[in-house]
């Protein structure tokens, strides 16, 4: 069974913020903060999970848990310390 389509909507400042943070990601918080910043971009600019997966060579699992993560913790979801733990 597939799951639905799945969107992040940013407004104009969260998408700022999500901009400021991809650009530091990797450097304050390592890679992974980096790709699971990169997800919730690429599903804010109407990718579909599928399609992300794709790109950033994951399974789409990860991505689902990254943008749902995200849609309850905001950006202090994607820095890493949420996904040690089964959700």
């Amino acid at each position: 069974m597939t799951r639905p389509h799945f969107f992040i909507r940013l407004s104009p400042d969260e998408a700022d913020k999500l901009k400021s943070f991809m650009s530091r990601a990797s450097r304050e918080y390592g890679l992974r903060a980096r790709c699971r910043a990169q997800a919730v971009w690429f599903s804010q600019q109407g990718e579909t999970v599928t399609q992300i997966a794709q790109r950033l060579k994951m399974s789409e699992r990860s991505i689902w848990k990254w943008l749902k993560t995200y849609e309850q913790k905001g950006l202090e979801g994607l820095k890493g310390k949420y996904f040690y733990h089964k959700l």
